[in-house]
C-alpha cells in the first residue's frame, strides 16, 4: 500500500502531524500498535493543555482522534517493526504488510526506565514528568527518583511548590533537596500512594517522580541518536524525508502541547 507520509505512532504529536497533513490534501497512514492517544490516553487529570482545565487525558484524545479521522487519515493498529530507505522514499514494515511512502514522522515515543514496583500507582501518585503534574502535589511531600539532569530539573522545579522534596539517589543528590542514597524497593498505599521503600526503610511521600530516563527505538538503519534520543535539527533527522516529533526527540519539553507544535512542525515539511 502506498500513501503520500506514513506517521508511526498515535500520541498528540503523531495526531497533530496527521490533521495538517490531512487538511494540506496528502494521503496519510498512520500506525498505533496501543490506545490512540499515547501517554496522554492515561493521564487522570491535565490542566496545562490550553482550552482544557482538569480534564481527563482520555477525552482529550478521543477528541484528537476523532479530528485525525475526519481529515482523511486511515489509521492501521498496528506496530511498525521497522523502515528502510529506499530509493524513491522509505518502505515501512509491519507482521502483516509492507507500505510506502515518499515521508516518514516518526511519533512513537519512548521506552522508559522505571522501578518494576511503581505500575501500580502510576497516575495515582507516581508521575513521569514534574512540569505536567507538580502542581497537584503543591503543599505536599514528594521524592524524586533518579540520577542525573533530568532528576536534578524534577527537583528544582518542585522545590518552590512543595513542602518537602527528597531525592533518591545512587550517584549524587541535588541541591536544595533531601538526598537518599539508594534505589526505590517497593511503593506503598491503597488507592494512592503513600509512602516508598528505600535501604529497606519507608520514607513518608504523596507522590513520586520517576526520572531514570529513557530510550527511543532505532527504528531505521544509521538514524543518529544523542542520549539514547533522536537526534533532531527542528524535527529534522540525519535521514533525508525522515522526521521526528515529540517525546522520542532530543530537546522535547515532552508536553501536549509541544508535541502538538512538533507534530505541526515536521507535517510542513511534507507538504
Amino acid at each position: 500500500m502506498e500513501c503520500d507520509v506514513i506517521v508511526i505512532g498515535g500520541g498528540p504529536a503523531g495526531m497533530t502531524a496527521a490533521i495538517y497533513l490531512g487538511r494540506a490534501g496528502k494521503k496519510v497512514i498512520l500506525f498505533e500498535g496501543n490506545a490512540m492517544g499515547g501517554t496522554l490516553a492515561r493521564l487522570k487529570r491535565i490542566e496545562n493543555f490550553p482550552g482544557s482545565v482538569s480534564n481527563v487525558g482520555a477525552e482529550i484524545a478521543v477528541r484528537m482522534e476523532a479530528q485525525t479521522r475526519s481529515f482523511g487519515t486511515t489509521i492501521v493498529n498496528e506496530f511498525v517493526s521497522g523502515v528502510q530507505k529506499t530509493k524513491d522514499g522509505f518502505d515501512v514494515f509491519t507482521d502483516t504488510e509492507v507500505y510506502k511512502a515518499k515521508y516518514v514522522v516518526y511519533a512513537g515515543g519512548i521506552v522508559r526506565a522505571r522501578p518494576e514496583a511503581e505500575k501500580r500507582f502510576r497516575g495515582s501518585g507516581v508521575s513521569y514528568c514534574a512540569v505536567c503534574d507538580g502542581n497537584f502535589f503543591r503543599g505536599k511531600t514528594v521524592a524524586v527518583i533518579g540520577d542525573g539532569e533530568a532528576a536534578f530539573r524534577d527537583v528544582k522545579y518542585l522545590l518552590p511548590l512543595c513542602k518537602k522534596v527528597y531525592h533518591v539517589f545512587t550517584v549524587r543528590p541535588a541541591d536544595g533537596a533531601e538526598g537518599i542514597k539508594g534505589k526505590a524497593e517497593d511503593f506503598l498505599g491503597e488507592n494512592s500512594l503513600s509512602g516508598i521503600v528505600v535501604g529497606g526503610k519507608t520514607i513518608a511521600v504523596d507522590g513520586a517522580f520517576i526520572a531514570m530516563g529513557g530510550s527511543a527505538s532505532e527504528i531505521i538503519k544509521g538514524l543518529e541518536l544523542k542520549n539514547g534520543l533522536i537526534a533532531s535539527d527542528n524535527g529534522r533527522t540525519n535521514i533525508e524525508n525522515f522526521f521526528v516529533a515529540g517525546d522520542a526527540a532530543d530537546g522535547s519539553m515532552r508536553q501536549v502541547v509541544s508535541a502538538c507544535y512538533e507534530g505541526a512542525k515536521v507535517a510542513e515539511y511534507c507538504v
